[in-house]
């Protein structure tokens, strides 16, 4: 796998085993983060959730770059994307 910017791999381990394997997406703008994590599971794989991952960095940056962009309501909306299940 190449090496994605904003994106890392993480684990979160606790006990004998991890309870969490997937992506971490992480976009910071002027003191603003994001973050949201995409989880091996719920995606099928690490492929695929990195393949998520990617979309959603993709798609915010196109949004972030526009001269009036708000990076507060941007990422607010990303945030709620997925909470609706």
């Amino acid at each position: 796998m190449t090496k994605e910017k904003h994106i890392t791999r993480y684990g979160l381990e606790q006990g004998q085993g991890y309870t969490f394997k997937g992506w971490r997406l992480c976009i910071t703008r002027n003191g603003v983060r994001f973050v949201r994590y995409f989880s091996d599971l719920k995606y099928g794989g690490a492929e695929n959730a990195l393949q998520q991952a990617v979309a959603m960095r993709e798609s915010m940056l196109a949004e972030l770059q526009a001269a009036d962009a708000d990076r507060t309501e941007i990422f607010n909306r990303y945030r709620r994307l997925g909470n609706e299940s």
